[in-house]
């Protein structure tokens, strides 16, 4: 699939945008005000066949106005969820708790000190902006390396608010987050807890949300870090638990933020006449086809905050009839040979041109010996699968099942005997 390519089968865009035209325009290209993308809407996710009256639809966050979310996530160790299981890092559990898709990236070096930061910034953070995005989002988590080697706090966060200040003219949403405990308290506290403090009462001059994870009293307080519940016993690293709480903390910040989707509708017809009410937007959804077999053409209209409207369609074909297979003939081969089991699959419009089919050989009390599995192939056609037989001598029964291209297995699967002499 290329990367712009349309699933759906016809896109109007409405008076409101660009006088009935559709425009593409390259993400990289696009201004922040809504244009009309060209949309990634589709059923089922493309698929050309269905034996099911409910479907999936959706774009995925590829809409005609914006592209999914950007998520940078900027620091040390601790930002990218290190100590954590695969699936339970910082950056997955925060973005399961938030309804919007994203692409993610993170940006994180051991013991990250603010100056390599700011420094890296540019080719690490701003070359991940998309002028189309739903959101540019960057988090960012400085400190914990900088106090660790004894820095001054006044010096890390000066070094904060430059960071954002340039992040936020490359046309990101800038989150901060607070630091949290160290195993050697002594002077990383004091310093932690001044910072924090300056980060807290003077955040929105310089940042978009601040996600104060170190106010957590599970994770945040000194001492916190040895609680095995939430740390790993390293005392620096949160665990599985210890990231999810810093996911609760940070996500309602991310989900306060203006996203592009939140002034987004959509309504949706299968018929081009009577359409739903109005409903917020979704990157996906579920949708009811109208009864019966054949061709399902389903058009959703996109209305952006400023009036501007698309409608999009994608197509599939409904098939609940289920194939029928037939085992031609008996057959009969000497071991050591080539046996050739004749077959044929059939099925009723509307059908895929193919069938997946698996010939299974089997003993008279059942065992099977043999499988034997074919893809792509072709309906109503006199077909065989063929091996060198080398079964004991005897009498077999070869059975044939298939699934059609909309996934309906054959209701009875056709057999005939095969005889190895």
């Amino acid at each position: 699939m290329g990367f712009w390519r349309l699933f759906g089968k016809r896109a109007v865009v409405g008076a409101a945008t660009c006088g009935g035209l559709m425009v593409l325009l390259l993400a990289a290209a696009l201004p922040p005000a809504a244009s009309a993308l060209e949309s990634r809407f589709s059923i089922n996710d493309g698929a050309t066949y269905s034996r099911s009256l409910r479907v999936t639809l959706g774009d995925g966050g590829w809409s005609p106005f914006f592209e999914p979310g950007v998520v940078v996530w900027d620091g040390g160790s601790i930002i990218a969820g290190r100590g954590a299981d695969a699936g339970f890092d910082f950056p997955t559990q925060t973005l399961s708790l938030v309804p919007h898709a994203c692409r993610c990236h993170v940006s994180a070096t051991a013991m990250a000190r603010i100056a390599d930061m700011v420094a890296s910034a540019a080719d690490e953070v701003d070359a991940r902006y998309r002028a189309g995005a739903d959101l540019n989002l960057c988090l960012v988590l400085a400190g914990g390396g900088d106090f660790f080697y004894g820095a001054h706090p006044t010096e890390v966060y000066e070094g904060l608010k430059t960071y954002c200040a340039a992040r936020r003219a490359a046309g990101f949403t800038v989150i901060v987050l607070t630091v949290l405990p160290e195993s050697n308290p002594s002077t990383f506290e004091a310093s932690r807890a001044a910072y924090n403090q300056l980060v807290r009462d003077t955040w929105p001059a310089f940042a978009d949300g601040l996600a104060d994870i170190a106010a957590d009293p599970r994770i945040g307080d000194v001492f916190d870090n040895l609680d095995l519940q939430y740390y790993r016993p390293d005392a620096r690293h949160p665990n599985n638990a210890g990231n999810a709480v810093m996911a609760e903390v940070t996500a309602p910040v991310i989900n306060s933020l203006a996203w592009r989707s939140a002034a987004c509708q959509m309504r949706i017809s299968d018929d081009g006449s009577a359409w739903s009410e109005w409903r917020s937007y979704a990157a996906q959804s579920t949708w009811h086809l109208a009864d019966g077999d054949g061709t399902k053409t389903v058009q959703v209209e996109y209305r952006d905050g400023d009036g501007s409207s698309v409608v999009v369609s994608d197509s599939i074909q409904v098939d609940t009839v289920c194939p029928t297979t037939v085992a031609l003939r008996d057959v009969s081969y000497r071991r050591g040979t080539a046996a050739m089991l004749p077959y044929r699959v059939t099925d009723p419009a509307p059908c895929g041109p193919t069938a997946t089919v698996v010939v299974r050989v089997t003993t008279p009390d059942g065992r099977a010996v043999k499988t034997l599995v074919r893809r792509r192939q072709a309906i109503d056609k006199s077909l065989s699968v063929s091996f060198v037989c080398w079964l004991p001598k005897g009498t077999y029964r070869y059975t044939v099942y298939a699934r059609d291209a909309a996934g309906n297995p054959q209701r009875i699967a056709g057999s005939a005997r095969l005889m190895v002499r």
